[in-house]
């Protein structure tokens, strides 16, 4: 039986951040396809292109911000995942945004240790 890749896709509009997360996705050896964007818009049209499974979203950028792009992936794919990835503090955030298209909330400064964990749990693997 053949397994497809995941897909990920990286909504940053920091580039430096992206190719970190990039570098730690490829670091833990997730049999993953990663794509970047760095604007809400162009996240969207990504998505609208790779059916993401999982999108890795900032909630600060420039143009769409990442609430609004995350509501048109979900609207357009419901089974993407979207994880989103903040430099506020993610449970008062979680509170004051809850949004129906979240599957988590990870700080920037916890990706590391939380990140993998959080694909893996959101996409049902152990």
């Amino acid at each position: 039986m053949y397994f497809m890749a995941t897909k990920i896709l990286i909504v940053d509009d920091h580039d430096d951040f992206r190719k970190a997360v990039r570098k730690h996705l490829e670091s833990q050896g997730l049999d993953a396809e990663v794509f970047e964007a760095d604007c809400g818009e162009i996240g969207v049209a990504m998505a609208n292109r790779q059916v993401p499974d999982i999108v890795l979203m900032d909630i600060r950028l420039p143009g769409i911000d990442g609430l609004d792009a995350a509501a048109q992936i979900k609207s357009h794919f419901p089974q993407s995942k979207i994880i989103f990835l903040t430099m506020f503090e993610t449970e008062s955030f979680r509170k004051t945004f809850s949004s129906e298209a979240a599957s988590d909330y990870i700080g920037k400064s916890d990706l590391y240790d939380k990140l993998v964990p959080a694909i893996k749990r959101v996409l049902g693997k152990k």
